[in-house]
């Protein structure tokens, strides 16, 4: 019998850029999914603590992508 493993990797969002912000949960982003319906990379990131949006790097949206169901 194949037994394989997989490695699950929880992925941690960054801290707001905020210099405010950057202390406890309220300092984390999260991914604003809001406006995905034509476009599945038009996500940006929110912050509780400002509440002010922030657009991803090219490396965070490739890692933090949401691929499509089939």
């Amino acid at each position: 019998m194949l037994v394989t493993t997989r490695r699950h990797t929880t992925l941690v969002t960054p801290p707001c850029p905020g210099r405010a912000c950057r202390t406890g949960l309220h300092g984390r982003l999260w991914k604003d999914t809001t406006h995905l319906r034509n476009a599945p990379d038009n996500w940006r990131w929110y912050c509780t603590g400002c509440g002010r949006h922030w657009m991803p790097t090219r490396e965070q949206f490739d890692r933090h992508r949401t691929v499509p169901g089939t």
